[in-house]
């Protein structure tokens, strides 16, 4: 028995789901299902030997055909004589929406900084989650789509400004202190999620291919000596390729801007997420006054 989860809220599908059914299924209801119910409260179990496997191939290969809810092949703008679908105009909206409720709290003293980010290589994030899969992205916990945490951007940011020899009091000043410091308080710039334009994110699958896992991982006898002769297990994972990702900054007026510019240095010089001395997680950035720059 397997049980699909097929909307943003939840519906139920149960009923047995041969792999033909759910590819079906991706290009009907569940092309648009919240990707983070469908890819950690969903199991597609197969018959092995007269046991039950969990098999993760139908599920990822859903994940890729759909975007992970995005619900089309994204990434890439369509023509202008097409109209949005669906799925684009829901995530335009979403984007529109925080960006006019941000736009509200803008002052003389507190301000809003927009910041469009364009993957240059794949992108790893939220790989230390824990789950029943070992998915690779962060998602939105509302929309099931991937975004870029805004805790890992202020990270990335904090860590370029302390490498560029930025002085610890403007770096507080900005991020403000770090946890364990005995002074602690709260950064005055608030680093907002990163999710997806209009015009979404493409979903690729990804491998690792660790070729001395014994070496590296402890067992009860201690490592084992690295070896060619030890058979290399390859690891699937998901990345995301090319297309926009949003960001807000906002904060006090004369701290909001270079901590945008922190940010737009970070990415593309230190990358977001895993893997980066491997390539993976930089971005190129484009400072953003109208939604419509996209």
């Amino acid at each position: 028995m397997t049980e699909l989860l097929t909307g943003p809220i939840g519906q139920r599908h149960p009923g047995r789901v041969g792999i033909s059914e759910l590819r079906r299924a991706a290009k009907g209801r569940l092309a648009t299902a919240n990707a983070r119910l469908v890819l950690l409260r969903t199991a597609y179990l197969t018959l092995v030997d007269g046991e039950f496997d969990l098999d993760d191939g139908p599920i990822d290969r859903w994940a890729v055909e759909t975007n992970l809810g995005q619900g089309t092949r994204a990434g890439t703008r369509p023509p202008a004589e097409t109209a949005l679908s669906k799925s684009a105009q829901l995530l335009a909206a979403v984007t529109e929406r925080r960006a006019a409720a941000l736009a509200a709290l803008e002052d003389g003293t507190t301000s809003v900084r927009t910041l469009g980010l364009a993957a240059e290589s794949a992108v790893v994030t939220g790989t230390g989650g824990s789950g029943v899969r070992d998915v690779g992205i962060e998602l939105h916990g509302t929309y099931g789509w991937p975004i870029l945490p805004g805790s890992t951007l202020k990270g990335v940011a904090r860590e370029w400004a302390r490498q560029a020899g930025l002085p610890t009091v403007r770096i507080d000043e900005i991020f403000g202190t770090a946890p364990e410091e005995d002074d602690t308080m709260p950064g005055p710039v608030a680093f907002f999620d990163a999710l997806p334009w209009r015009y979404g994110v493409q979903v690729t699958s990804q491998v690792l291919t660790p070729h001395t896992r014994g070496y590296r991982s402890a067992t009860g006898d201690g490592p084992q000596p690295p070896g060619e002769h030890v058979n290399p297990v390859p690891i699937p994972f998901l990345g995301v390729e090319r297309g926009w990702f949003v960001t807000h900054l906002a904060g006090p007026t004369d701290l909001v801007g270079q901590a945008a510019e922190l940010l737009a240095d970070a990415v593309g010089e230190l990358g977001v997420g895993a893997k980066t001395a491997s390539g993976y997680g930089y971005f190129t950035v484009r400072s953003i006054t109208s939604q419509e720059e996209l």
